[in-house]
């Protein structure tokens, strides 16, 4: 799933006790253990995460007391038993602020073997307030007594304009062709792109247009992507960019 996706589930507040993020880059494993946190400490009515409410706001400045993150040390090649007995050890501490606390453990998949038993000993008798969210390149380097007590998030490969080219040289293809069909498929792609991948996209399509294009298709086209940007810089997910595109661009209305 990706993070819209992600998003949706948590949106019923039904959230579970432990998380294995895996897939994607780290970065992206990050942005969904953030997501799952903030979702667990929001305070607010309806939907979660709000955005609205002070423990969204603490959240998404990054200084919430109720999300905490394990690092591996500098250097460090592997997560100790000790680090992993400290996490716990505050685990067994109430909230200050919110109902949950988030302990978030960054390279969960590089914990020895003496830290995953003792992260084990906790996910197997999680305390009630506690959500514990391990973030792993490659989950089957955990125990499988720990992945069997986790609910697993596996987030699709990260996809930019740098890895598939073709799909920029695709959709001036479809577009200049007027084959509205053939543009839906080659904008597909851009439905699982972050923010950077967009502006990567719509980059490399400006340069493609500007040797591809007549002039009315260029401006139009131009026009369009202005709106795109504009777009993702208000964290408007890639889908309704995406949808933004094709209405824009489809011959057919």
């Amino acid at each position: 799933m990706d993070l819209s996706e992600l998003q949706k589930r948590l949106s019923g507040r039904r959230i579970f006790h432990a998380y294995i993020v895996t897939g994607a880059d780290g970065q992206d494993r990050m942005r969904a253990a953030r997501l799952i946190a903030n979702a667990a400490v929001c305070s607010g009515t309806g939907s979660a995460p709000c955005g609205v409410c002070r423990d969204c706001i603490k959240a998404a400045k990054g200084v919430h007391p109720d999300i905490d993150v394990l690092s591996r040390e500098e250097k460090a090649k592997e997560h100790t038993v000790d680090s992993v007995r400290d996490l716990r050890a505050r685990a067994g501490i109430l909230p200050n602020e919110a109902e949950k606390a988030v302990h978030i453990i960054d390279d969960a998949d590089l914990m020895n073997l003496q830290a995953q038993n003792a992260i084990l000993k906790t996910l197997e008798e999680p305390p009630e307030h506690a959500v514990f969210v391990l973030l792993a390149e490659n989950p089957l380097k955990l125990l499988p007594t720990v992945r069997s007590r986790c609910e697993t998030v596996t987030l699709p490969p990260k996809i930019g304009a740098t890895d598939c080219p073709e799909a920029v040289g695709a959709i001036i293809r479809a577009y200049a062709s007027g084959d509205d069909l053939a543009l839906v498929r080659a904008l597909a792609p851009v439905k699982k792109l972050d923010r950077a991948g967009l502006a990567e996209l719509i980059s490399a399509l400006r340069a493609k247009a500007v040797t591809s294009l007549g002039p009315a298709e260029l401006l139009r086209l131009s026009d369009t992507l202005d709106e795109a940007e504009k777009m993702s810089g208000a964290n408007v997910n890639a889908g309704h960019i995406t949808g933004l595109m094709l209405g824009s661009l489809c011959h057919t209305k």
